[in-house]
């Protein structure tokens, strides 16, 4: 690493905090009025290298940035009341030479947030079933997508979605929809552990199934659903709250970004394809307390 970027990750880290994630990325897309798209390098403990979007503190943060701007942000852990991770502060650092393929229309779609009426390309996936569950292209049956880890210990967070399932569950007939629940600690959730956890939780195995990715399937997952997955704080896990409602076809009809959805609005949505958030929609954060 060049003297002086080490110097200035030194300077900013002092600056920012000691407990400041770092982000050093290219850009590759502005999406107004609060997203960035990033090609970035690894943030230890935090993320591998990827290609994501990040929602901004203000919109006045993106002013003047353009595509092939080099960038060091700071990256604050918000609360899901507060609308989840975002980017605080973002600074230009200079420009890349060429930007990478992946600067298409159609790559960006690929790699970045899936967007309301967008379908999610297909993935098989070991789950409680007897066989792997398909999400995505081709699943064949209306979806409900959550994500969360057995042994997560804030009660708001994983047990929270749990709950919410729970009822949710009950309210609807195998073969009407289903609802996947993927862990995003699959080297400590096996299937048996999952199998275990489903029992705790009363699922019905015709129609809540739990699903393990592999590594390599949960950064996909997480770049897709912006889902920030924080395994550097021991052995909790620190995430935000990710539900996607897909269509038969896997096309996501919206995406809340909190354990408190409006159960009604996602039943009805699982039902009939509707009513479906506009395509260009960041994910929903419920207003007000659990219905």
């Amino acid at each position: 690493m060049r003297p002086f970027i080490l110097l200035l990750i030194t300077l900013l880290t002092a600056c920012w905090g000691s407990n400041a994630h770092i982000v050093e990325g290219t850009v590759l897309k502005i999406s107004p009025p609060n997203e960035v798209i990033l090609q970035h390098k690894e943030v230890p403990g935090l993320m591998p290298e990827m290609t994501m979007g990040f929602r901004v503190s203000e919109p006045a943060l993106l002013d003047g940035l353009e595509p092939g701007d080099v960038v060091y942000a700071r990256l604050i852990a918000a609360s899901e009341a507060e609308g989840g991770w975002y980017l605080a502060e973002i600074r230009e650092t200079g420009r890349t030479a060429a930007l990478p393929d992946s600067t298409t229309s159609d790559a960006l779609n690929a790699v970045g947030p899936l967007r309301p009426g967008t379908s999610l390309p297909d993935m098989k996936l070991e789950s409680t079933g007897q066989t792997p569950i398909t999400i995505g292209a081709g699943q064949g049956i209306p979806t409900l997508v959550t994500f969360l880890y057995t042994t997560c210990p804030r009660p708001e967070f994983c047990p929270a979605m749990a709950k919410r399932l729970q009822s949710l569950q009950a309210k609807l007939k195998p073969g009407e929809a289903r609802l996947v629940s993927i862990t995003i600690d699959p080297q400590n959730d096996s299937v048996e552990v999952l199998k275990n956890y489903a029992a705790l939780t009363a699922a019905d195995p015709d129609l809540w199934y739990f699903a393990r990715p592999s590594e390599e399937q949960l950064q996909v997952l997480a770049r897709r659903a912006a889902l920030t997955i924080d395994t550097g704080s021991g052995q909790e896990i620190l995430h935000s709250l990710r539900t996607w409602v897909l269509d038969g076809n896997g096309k996501l009809i919206e995406r809340y970004d909190d354990a408190r959805f409006p159960e009604e609005r996602v039943l009805q949505q699982l039902r009939t394809g509707t009513p479906a958030a506009p395509p260009g929609a960041d994910g929903t954060v419920t207003p007000g307390q659990a219905d």
